[in-house]
């Protein structure tokens, strides 16, 4: 028996609650407009205050220059209009209304928008209910995923910082009517601190100022991407005219996670920025030399693609890491184009690729002596003492006394028809057969000595353009180490240590 005087009491309490908040909710709609301005002087600016909670920074697109995220917006008002005692009501001290725009009454709400949304709806958060003190004091707090313009400085890519903010504001109320502050003594900071206001920016009447932080942190999801630095704000009273509009102003300082970065881009990039250098040690005329420069030259713009694609299209900043890989394109683009100029050359006559004097002047003999390099002689090229004892000079045989004897000849005497003929001596004969044959053997030595001077020559054109272009690659991998260790040290270790 006792229970079941239990159950009829339990149902009578909830339908007479049920009673007093069907009462209550009749007493406010009565004589309720939901265009009126929920000020008993009409003069008077309503304060709304507006508290900002981040839940998730969901992407940054570079390319477009938007930043998305998760947030709630929570507003807090006061509506005179909206008061009761809730002895009269059973006690209830606040009630729900529905926030839809189509609902059958609605309470007025200040227009607040987010001015730098990209939004296909502008105003993307949702219809939440709303809910009312007994005092009059109205909070709504609808959530919603914000799309809005974040403008993005990639000169650091992938070690970049960002500042992107919202800008919230009145869409047709300006100060007159709706003073928009910030409610900061119920956020909770970066760090898992509540935020200590001072007294002067609590009040209504300061105008405009600066916070360290002013975003609520308490429901916020680390982002893989991205760390969170800070949430400074600021109150703007911004003038138009001869009327005042208040602003509110939502910093999020971000800095990106360089992990993934490090182990898919940088790191590729140092290994293919050494195999550049490896190609510089190569011999110019080696074909491996232009193979390994070819496979590094179109991995360099594989890695410049991945970097531009991500890389938003403007003229203000370029990546250090697309500076960095075009650089390295145009050293291992000039090689690849030098070395396959030497290769050609070596294959042309000789009068037709003969270096000029200003040329071997800087190649042959300023750039070597600048880079410490020896100037080899060629293997091949005979001495001249050499040459001068290796043939005897024939021509000089003339000068024995015997070979200028007489040689066969023929005397007239006064009887045409008797003809006298001396006998040569048989010493004489084999001389002058032997020196006719020297004199044959002098021609044919004469032409070697042509050809191989003529070789020599083209041999010692070809070996200066080989050691020119030894000079160059020299320098090349010179200039090219210490560019890669420039910005290895200079742009890539203080960053990667920083995150450490």
């Amino acid at each position: 028996m006792s229970f079941v005087f239990f159950i009829l009491l339990t149902f009578y309490i909830q339908v007479k609650g049920s009673v007093d908040e069907y009462r209550l909710l009749q007493y406010l709609k009565e004589n309720y407009d939901s265009f009126e301005r929920p000020v008993e002087n009409s003069s008077a600016p309503l304060d709304v205050k507006v508290r900002f909670l981040l839940n998730q920074i969901m992407d940054v697109d570079e390319k477009n220059q938007v930043m998305s995220i998760l947030a709630y917006m929570d507003y807090h008002w006061n509506d005179y209009k909206l008061t009761w005692d809730p002895k009269l009501f059973g006690g209830i001290r606040d009630v729900r209304f529905s926030g839809d725009d189509d609902a059958s009454f609605k309470l007025w709400r200040p227009d607040v928008l987010l001015f730098n949304s990209v939004s296909e709806s502008f105003d993307s958060t949702y219809s939440s209910r709303f809910i009312v003190s007994s005092n009059g004091d109205v909070q709504q707090n609808p959530p919603g995923i914000f799309r809005f313009v974040c403008q993005i400085d990639v000169t650091y890519y992938p070690f970049d910082k960002q500042t992107c903010f919202l800008k919230l504001g009145s869409w047709t109320y300006n100060g007159q009517y709706i003073n928009l502050d910030f409610l900061l003594t119920q956020i909770i900071g970066l760090h898992g601190i509540p935020i200590v206001v001072e007294p002067e920016r609590s009040s209504t009447n300061y105008a405009s100022y600066f916070v360290n932080e002013s975003i609520d942190l308490q429901v916020y999801l680390q982002n893989g991407e991205w760390d969170l630095e800070g949430t400074p704000g600021k109150r703007v009273v911004q003038k138009f005219g001869t009327d005042e509009y208040h602003e509110l102003y939502f910093y999020i300082h971000i800095r990106r996670r360089t992990l993934a970065y490090g182990i898919n881009l940088i790191i590729p990039s140092l290994v293919i920025s050494m195999m550049t250098i490896l190609g510089f040690t190569l011999p110019p005329d080696a074909c491996e030399k232009i193979t390994l420069e070819t496979t590094v030259l179109l991995s360099v713009i594989f890695f410049l693609q991945m970097v531009s694609s991500t890389s938003p299209p403007q003229s203000q900043s370029v990546p250090i890491l697309a500076a960095f890989f075009s650089c390295c394109l145009m050293l291992v683009a000039c090689s690849c184009v030098f070395t396959v100029l030497t290769l050609s050359l070596h294959h042309r006559k000789p009068e037709t690729h003969e270096m000029s004097p200003t040329m071997r002047k800087i190649f042959i003999d300023w750039l070597p002596y600048i880079l410490c390099m020896c100037k080899p002689d060629h293997p091949k090229t005979p001495k001249p003492k050499v040459l001068g004892k290796s043939i005897a000079p024939i021509h000089r045989l003339s000068t024995i006394p015997m070979l200028n004897l007489p040689r066969v000849s023929q005397t007239t005497f006064p009887d045409k028809n008797v003809f006298v003929y001396h006998e040569v001596p048989a010493v004489i004969k084999n001389t002058s057969r032997i020196c006719a044959e020297l004199l044959i053997i002098e021609r044919d030595i004469e032409k070697m000595l042509d050809k191989i001077e003529e070789d020599t020559k083209e041999d010692m054109l070809r070996s200066e353009w080989r050691f020119a272009a030894m000079a160059v690659d020299r320098l090349c991998l010179y200039v090219f180490s210490a560019f890669i260790t420039m910005i290895t040290c200079g742009l890539i270790v203080p960053h990667i240590l920083a995150n450490i």
